[in-house]
Protein backbone atom coordinates (compact mmCIF):
# COMPACT_ATOMS: atom_id res chain seq x y z
CA UNK A 1 0.00 0.00 0.00
CA UNK A 2 2.98 2.31 0.86
CA UNK A 3 4.59 1.49 -2.55
CA UNK A 4 1.90 2.16 -4.12
CA UNK A 5 1.36 5.47 -2.86
CA UNK A 6 4.69 6.04 -3.35
CA UNK A 7 4.52 5.71 -7.09
CA UNK A 8 1.35 7.74 -7.51
CA UNK A 9 2.72 10.35 -5.38
CA UNK A 10 6.22 12.10 -4.75
CA UNK A 11 5.92 14.31 -2.20
CA UNK A 12 9.30 15.60 -2.10
CA UNK A 13 9.27 16.48 -6.14
CA UNK A 14 5.79 17.89 -5.79
CA UNK A 15 4.04 16.44 -8.37
CA UNK A 16 1.84 13.67 -9.89
CA UNK A 17 4.04 10.39 -11.06
CA UNK A 18 2.73 10.47 -14.20
CA UNK A 19 3.77 14.02 -15.28
CA UNK A 20 6.90 15.17 -17.36
CA UNK A 21 9.99 16.88 -16.33
CA UNK A 22 11.02 20.49 -18.09
CA UNK A 23 13.50 18.33 -19.18
CA UNK A 24 11.93 16.08 -20.96
CA UNK A 25 9.36 18.47 -22.32
CA UNK A 26 12.39 20.50 -23.92
CA UNK A 27 13.26 17.17 -25.31
CA UNK A 28 9.61 16.38 -27.09
CA UNK A 29 9.83 19.78 -28.18
CA UNK A 30 13.14 19.48 -30.35
CA UNK A 31 12.46 15.85 -31.39
CA UNK A 32 8.87 17.41 -32.85
CA UNK A 33 10.59 20.56 -34.33
CA UNK A 34 13.18 18.20 -36.41
CA UNK A 35 10.41 15.57 -36.98
CA UNK A 36 8.50 19.14 -39.13
CA UNK A 37 11.97 20.47 -40.37
CA UNK A 38 12.43 17.55 -41.83
CA UNK A 39 8.96 16.96 -43.28
CA UNK A 40 9.12 20.65 -44.66
CA UNK A 41 12.22 19.72 -46.19
CA UNK A 42 10.64 16.44 -47.63
CA UNK A 43 7.43 18.38 -49.12
CA UNK A 44 9.94 21.07 -50.49
CA UNK A 45 12.06 18.77 -52.24
CA UNK A 46 9.39 16.89 -54.17
CA UNK A 47 7.59 19.93 -55.06
CA UNK A 48 10.54 20.86 -56.36
CA UNK A 49 10.69 17.58 -58.47
CA UNK A 50 7.48 17.88 -59.36
CA UNK A 51 7.94 21.09 -60.73
CA UNK A 52 11.11 19.88 -62.47
CA UNK A 53 9.64 17.08 -63.84
CA UNK A 54 6.14 19.11 -65.26
CA UNK A 55 8.78 21.84 -67.24
CA UNK A 56 11.04 19.05 -68.57
CA UNK A 57 7.72 17.58 -70.06
CA UNK A 58 7.21 20.53 -71.30
CA UNK A 59 9.76 21.63 -72.74
CA UNK A 60 10.14 18.10 -74.48
CA UNK A 61 6.53 18.41 -75.37
CA UNK A 62 6.60 21.43 -76.91
CA UNK A 63 9.91 20.43 -79.10
CA UNK A 64 8.32 17.80 -80.23
CA UNK A 65 5.49 19.38 -81.53
CA UNK A 66 7.54 22.19 -83.28
CA UNK A 67 9.91 19.03 -84.96
CA UNK A 68 6.47 17.80 -86.53
CA UNK A 69 5.23 21.29 -87.37
CA UNK A 70 8.69 22.29 -88.95
CA UNK A 71 8.64 18.48 -90.65
CA UNK A 72 4.89 19.02 -92.59
CA UNK A 73 5.91 22.91 -93.84
CA UNK A 74 8.91 20.95 -95.42
CA UNK A 75 7.18 17.80 -96.71
CA UNK A 76 4.76 20.15 -98.22
CA UNK A 77 7.14 22.62 -100.16
CA UNK A 78 8.08 22.04 -104.04
CA UNK A 79 10.39 18.93 -104.68
CA UNK A 80 12.33 21.52 -107.17
CA UNK A 81 15.15 22.28 -106.06
CA UNK A 82 16.02 25.78 -104.08
CA UNK A 83 19.01 26.60 -106.62
CA UNK A 84 16.33 27.57 -109.19
CA UNK A 85 15.92 30.35 -107.13
CA UNK A 86 19.94 31.06 -108.16
CA UNK A 87 18.24 31.34 -111.79
CA UNK A 88 16.00 33.46 -111.04
CA UNK A 89 18.01 36.35 -109.07
CA UNK A 90 20.98 35.99 -111.14
CA UNK A 91 22.45 36.41 -114.52
CA UNK A 92 23.12 33.70 -116.50
CA UNK A 93 27.43 32.02 -116.11
CA UNK A 94 27.39 35.16 -113.18
CA UNK A 95 29.69 34.59 -110.01
CA UNK A 96 26.85 35.60 -108.00
CA UNK A 97 24.72 32.65 -109.44
CA UNK A 98 28.12 30.23 -109.55
CA UNK A 99 28.39 31.01 -105.87
CA UNK A 100 24.35 30.55 -105.17
CA UNK A 101 24.31 27.57 -106.79
CA UNK A 102 27.76 26.29 -104.73
CA UNK A 103 26.35 26.89 -101.34
CA UNK A 104 22.65 25.40 -102.26
CA UNK A 105 20.91 28.57 -102.51
CA UNK A 106 21.13 28.05 -98.72
CA UNK A 107 20.35 32.10 -97.89
CA UNK A 108 17.07 31.10 -99.23
CA UNK A 109 16.75 28.82 -97.04
CA UNK A 110 17.80 30.53 -93.96
CA UNK A 111 19.05 33.81 -92.93
CA UNK A 112 20.64 34.50 -89.46
CA UNK A 113 21.33 37.41 -87.23
CA UNK A 114 24.84 37.40 -84.63
CA UNK A 115 25.26 39.76 -82.14
CA UNK A 116 27.13 40.01 -79.12
CA UNK A 117 24.97 38.30 -75.47
CA UNK A 118 25.63 39.42 -72.20
CA UNK A 119 24.45 37.09 -69.42
CA UNK A 120 24.82 37.67 -65.62
CA UNK A 121 26.86 41.00 -66.86
CA UNK A 122 29.14 38.88 -69.01
CA UNK A 123 29.93 38.16 -72.54
CA UNK A 124 28.72 34.95 -73.44
CA UNK A 125 32.22 33.33 -74.42
CA UNK A 126 34.27 36.10 -73.26
CA UNK A 127 33.52 38.92 -75.54
CA UNK A 128 35.32 37.66 -78.61
CA UNK A 129 34.54 37.93 -81.98
CA UNK A 130 33.66 34.05 -82.50
CA UNK A 131 31.55 34.67 -79.51
CA UNK A 132 28.60 35.85 -81.24
CA UNK A 133 25.52 34.31 -80.85
CA UNK A 134 22.54 33.94 -83.08
CA UNK A 135 19.49 36.39 -81.89
CA UNK A 136 17.05 36.28 -84.65
CA UNK A 137 16.74 34.80 -88.38
CA UNK A 138 14.16 32.88 -90.56
CA UNK A 139 13.64 29.65 -91.76
CA UNK A 140 12.06 29.89 -94.69
CA UNK A 141 10.48 26.12 -95.74
CA UNK A 142 8.89 27.33 -99.12
CA UNK A 143 5.50 26.76 -97.33
CA UNK A 144 5.91 28.50 -94.37
CA UNK A 145 8.35 30.96 -93.24
CA UNK A 146 9.47 30.68 -89.55
CA UNK A 147 10.71 34.13 -87.72
CA UNK A 148 11.93 33.39 -84.39
CA UNK A 149 13.82 35.71 -81.70
CA UNK A 150 16.02 34.05 -79.11
CA UNK A 151 15.43 33.98 -75.26
CA UNK A 152 17.90 36.05 -74.56
CA UNK A 153 16.13 39.26 -75.52
CA UNK A 154 13.56 38.12 -72.61
CA UNK A 155 14.86 38.54 -69.04
CA UNK A 156 12.32 36.71 -66.57
CA UNK A 157 11.09 39.68 -64.24
CA UNK A 158 8.64 39.24 -61.95
CA UNK A 159 10.08 36.45 -59.98
CA UNK A 160 11.98 36.33 -56.91
CA UNK A 161 15.51 35.88 -56.40
CA UNK A 162 16.29 36.04 -60.89
CA UNK A 163 18.56 38.75 -60.71
CA UNK A 164 20.74 36.11 -62.43
CA UNK A 165 18.17 35.92 -65.47
CA UNK A 166 19.45 39.38 -66.73
CA UNK A 167 20.36 38.90 -70.18
CA UNK A 168 21.12 41.41 -72.91
CA UNK A 169 21.65 41.84 -76.57
CA UNK A 170 24.35 44.15 -77.56
CA UNK A 171 23.57 46.23 -81.21
CA UNK A 172 20.19 44.21 -82.40
CA UNK A 173 17.04 44.72 -81.37
CA UNK A 174 14.28 41.78 -81.58
CA UNK A 175 13.19 40.91 -85.02
CA UNK A 176 9.65 41.84 -86.41
CA UNK A 177 7.67 41.28 -89.25
CA UNK A 178 6.32 44.21 -91.49
CA UNK A 179 5.61 45.19 -95.15
CA UNK A 180 7.62 47.75 -97.45
CA UNK A 181 6.63 49.20 -100.40
CA UNK A 182 10.02 50.03 -101.91
CA UNK A 183 13.29 50.58 -100.64
CA UNK A 184 12.44 54.64 -99.90
CA UNK A 185 9.25 53.81 -98.37
CA UNK A 186 9.04 53.42 -94.48
CA UNK A 187 8.81 49.55 -92.74
CA UNK A 188 5.40 48.80 -91.77
CA UNK A 189 5.82 46.67 -88.76
CA UNK A 190 2.86 44.06 -88.14
CA UNK A 191 4.03 41.35 -85.89
CA UNK A 192 6.22 42.11 -83.08
CA UNK A 193 7.04 40.76 -79.42
CA UNK A 194 6.83 37.05 -80.98
CA UNK A 195 9.20 34.39 -79.88
CA UNK A 196 9.01 32.59 -82.99
CA UNK A 197 6.61 33.50 -85.41
CA UNK A 198 5.06 31.29 -88.38
CA UNK A 199 3.76 32.62 -91.60
CA UNK A 200 2.59 31.50 -94.86
CA UNK A 201 5.25 32.73 -97.37
CA UNK A 202 5.28 30.02 -100.71
CA UNK A 203 7.65 32.27 -102.35
CA UNK A 204 10.15 32.59 -99.68
CA UNK A 205 9.94 36.35 -99.84
CA UNK A 206 11.09 37.18 -96.34
CA UNK A 207 14.40 35.54 -96.85
CA UNK A 208 14.78 37.23 -100.25
CA UNK A 209 14.34 40.90 -98.77
CA UNK A 210 16.46 40.02 -96.15
CA UNK A 211 19.46 39.40 -98.27
CA UNK A 212 18.16 42.50 -100.37
CA UNK A 213 18.37 44.44 -97.19
CA UNK A 214 22.22 43.66 -96.64
CA UNK A 215 22.81 44.54 -100.27
CA UNK A 216 21.14 47.78 -99.14
CA UNK A 217 19.16 47.76 -102.71
CA UNK A 218 15.62 46.46 -101.42
CA UNK A 219 13.88 47.21 -104.71
CA UNK A 220 16.35 45.49 -106.72
CA UNK A 221 15.14 42.04 -108.32
CA UNK A 222 17.71 41.61 -110.03
CA UNK A 223 20.08 40.71 -107.60
CA UNK A 224 20.24 38.89 -104.17
CA UNK A 225 23.08 38.61 -101.79
CA UNK A 226 24.30 34.78 -101.70
CA UNK A 227 26.19 32.83 -99.00
CA UNK A 228 26.63 33.44 -95.63
CA UNK A 229 23.61 32.85 -93.20
CA UNK A 230 25.52 33.99 -90.73
CA UNK A 231 26.01 37.74 -92.13
CA UNK A 232 25.91 40.15 -89.54
CA UNK A 233 23.83 42.58 -91.47
CA UNK A 234 20.77 41.14 -91.54
CA UNK A 235 18.35 43.52 -90.32
CA UNK A 236 15.32 43.21 -87.83
CA UNK A 237 12.66 44.25 -89.99
CA UNK A 238 11.55 41.03 -92.23
CA UNK A 239 9.45 42.26 -94.86
CA UNK A 240 6.89 40.63 -96.83
CA UNK A 241 4.44 41.92 -99.55
CA UNK A 242 1.46 43.18 -98.49
CA UNK A 243 -0.74 40.33 -100.91
CA UNK A 244 1.33 37.56 -99.45
CA UNK A 245 0.43 38.92 -96.25
CA UNK A 246 -3.61 39.19 -97.05
CA UNK A 247 -3.42 35.32 -97.86
CA UNK A 248 -2.05 34.64 -95.00
CA UNK A 249 -3.97 36.61 -92.50
CA UNK A 250 -7.05 35.43 -94.30
CA UNK A 251 -6.24 31.65 -93.97
CA UNK A 252 -5.17 32.67 -89.93
CA UNK A 253 -1.79 31.45 -90.63
CA UNK A 254 0.10 33.77 -89.27
CA UNK A 255 1.00 31.76 -86.37
CA UNK A 256 2.76 32.58 -82.78
CA UNK A 257 3.62 29.03 -82.13
CA UNK A 258 5.16 29.11 -78.87
CA UNK A 259 1.76 30.81 -77.42
CA UNK A 260 -0.30 27.88 -79.48
CA UNK A 261 1.37 25.42 -77.62
CA UNK A 262 0.59 27.44 -74.32
CA UNK A 263 4.75 27.82 -73.54
CA UNK A 264 4.11 31.22 -72.02
CA UNK A 265 7.85 30.61 -70.30
CA UNK A 266 9.46 28.77 -73.03
CA UNK A 267 12.02 30.43 -75.52
CA UNK A 268 14.36 29.60 -78.25
CA UNK A 269 18.15 29.88 -78.29
CA UNK A 270 18.79 28.83 -80.97
CA UNK A 271 17.51 27.78 -84.92
CA UNK A 272 20.01 26.14 -86.72
CA UNK A 273 19.50 24.96 -90.72
CA UNK A 274 22.85 23.65 -92.07
CA UNK A 275 22.84 23.69 -96.04
CA UNK A 276 20.52 21.67 -97.79
CA UNK A 277 22.05 18.66 -99.67
CA UNK A 278 19.94 17.58 -102.99
CA UNK A 279 19.19 14.19 -103.46
CA UNK A 280 20.75 12.46 -105.99
CA UNK A 281 18.36 10.21 -107.44
CA UNK A 282 15.26 12.38 -106.67
CA UNK A 283 16.80 15.83 -106.97
CA UNK A 284 14.61 16.50 -103.80
CA UNK A 285 15.98 18.54 -100.86
CA UNK A 286 17.03 17.66 -98.01
CA UNK A 287 16.96 19.80 -94.80
CA UNK A 288 18.55 18.45 -91.39
CA UNK A 289 18.14 21.47 -88.54
CA UNK A 290 18.01 21.61 -84.80
CA UNK A 291 17.00 24.09 -82.47
CA UNK A 292 17.59 24.69 -78.85
CA UNK A 293 14.08 25.14 -76.56
CA UNK A 294 14.20 26.36 -73.05
CA UNK A 295 13.33 28.34 -69.48
CA UNK A 296 13.99 31.47 -69.47
CA UNK A 297 14.99 31.08 -65.65
CA UNK A 298 17.92 29.68 -64.56
CA UNK A 299 20.31 32.04 -65.83
CA UNK A 300 20.66 29.21 -69.39
CA UNK A 301 24.29 30.09 -71.13
CA UNK A 302 24.08 27.61 -74.14
CA UNK A 303 27.82 28.39 -75.03
CA UNK A 304 29.00 28.70 -71.58
CA UNK A 305 26.88 25.76 -70.10
CA UNK A 306 26.91 23.36 -72.40
CA UNK A 307 23.23 23.47 -73.33
CA UNK A 308 22.52 22.50 -69.85
CA UNK A 309 21.11 24.33 -66.55
CA UNK A 310 23.07 25.88 -63.67
CA UNK A 311 24.35 22.94 -61.45
CA UNK A 312 22.51 23.57 -57.68
CA UNK A 313 25.60 24.45 -56.55
CA UNK A 314 26.02 28.26 -58.18
CA UNK A 315 24.24 30.72 -56.66
CA UNK A 316 20.32 31.38 -57.66
CA UNK A 317 21.01 27.95 -60.46
CA UNK A 318 16.73 27.65 -60.10
CA UNK A 319 16.90 23.99 -61.12
CA UNK A 320 13.38 23.53 -60.57
CA UNK A 321 12.46 26.43 -62.76
CA UNK A 322 14.88 25.19 -65.57
CA UNK A 323 15.22 23.00 -68.29
CA UNK A 324 16.54 23.21 -71.93
CA UNK A 325 17.03 20.69 -74.21
CA UNK A 326 18.31 20.38 -78.45
CA UNK A 327 16.06 18.80 -81.05
CA UNK A 328 17.22 17.72 -84.54
CA UNK A 329 15.55 16.90 -87.50
CA UNK A 330 16.01 15.86 -90.79
CA UNK A 331 13.34 16.06 -93.79
CA UNK A 332 12.96 15.76 -97.98
CA UNK A 333 11.01 18.56 -99.17
CA UNK A 334 9.02 16.78 -102.16
CA UNK A 335 5.49 17.03 -101.27
CA UNK A 336 4.21 18.37 -104.90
Amino acid sequence: MLLAKRLCYNKDMKRACGGFTLIELSLSMIFIAILSLTVVLLIQNISASYRRGLILNQVNTVGMDLVDDFRISIQNASSDPVTRMCEIYYPLDSADRNNCIADGANSFVSVTKRAQVKVEGKYIGGGADDSYMPVYGALCTGTYTYIWNTGYFENAEGYTGTDVNQREVIGADPAKLGTKAAATASFQTKYEDFRLLKVYDAERTICVNAMRDQNDSWDSTSYVKSGDYKNNKIKNEFVISQEMLDVAEGDEDVVELMKKYDAADLVLYELYVSQPALSSTRQNLFYAASFILGTRRGGINIKEAGNSCKPPSDDYSELEYCAINKFNFAVMAGGK
